[in-house]
């Protein structure tokens, strides 16, 4: 296994504030990325079980950066980093959007790289999805991965 480095990258069309409250917050977090417990100062417990993990994938990590509204880190305990950081910039139906970076570094075979990249679109686009009034639950990710299986929204 060597360190692979990701890097994604996203325009949101909501402040930074807004975006940082989707990071951060258990509730919001749960919209998008799954269930959390998070302790939001440095040093505090950050553990999410994986709405597209179907129940059974949980991480735990501790915050290692915390620059609110700009940047959070999150060392995770299996020696692996997730970064998130924020920038704003004009435009967006309210004035102000936000630019998200988002670096994912673990250490896997280069040939898992592809995989977690599309978990990780998958998830940006859960966000977006979430800060526009539509969060996502495991029974929603259910109903999309189930041949015959009809979604009623």
């Amino acid at each position: 296994m060597v360190d692979v480095e990701l890097v994604l990258e996203r325009d949101l069309e909501f402040s930074p504030a807004i975006v940082w409250d989707a990071l951060v917050d258990p509730v919001l977090v749960g919209g998008w990325l799954g269930d959390a417990q998070i302790d939001r100062t440095l040093g505090g417990r950050f553990d999410i079980s994986w709405l597209d993990e179907q129940d059974r994938a949980a991480s735990h990590g501790v915050i290692v950066e915390l620059d609110q509204p700009n940047a959070v880190a999150i060392s995770t305990d299996d020696g692996g980093e997730v970064r998130f950081v924020l920038s704003e910039f004009a435009g967006g139906s309210r004035g102000s959007s936000t630019a998200l970076r988002l670096t994912v570094t673990l250490a896997i075979e280069p040939v898992f790289a592809s995989g977690v990249r599309a978990a990780w679109e998958a998830r940006l686009d859960r966000l977006d999805d979430l800060l526009h009034g539509r969060p996502t639950s495991r029974a929603v990710l259910r109903a999309h991965d189930e041949p015959g299986e009809r979604l009623l929204i």
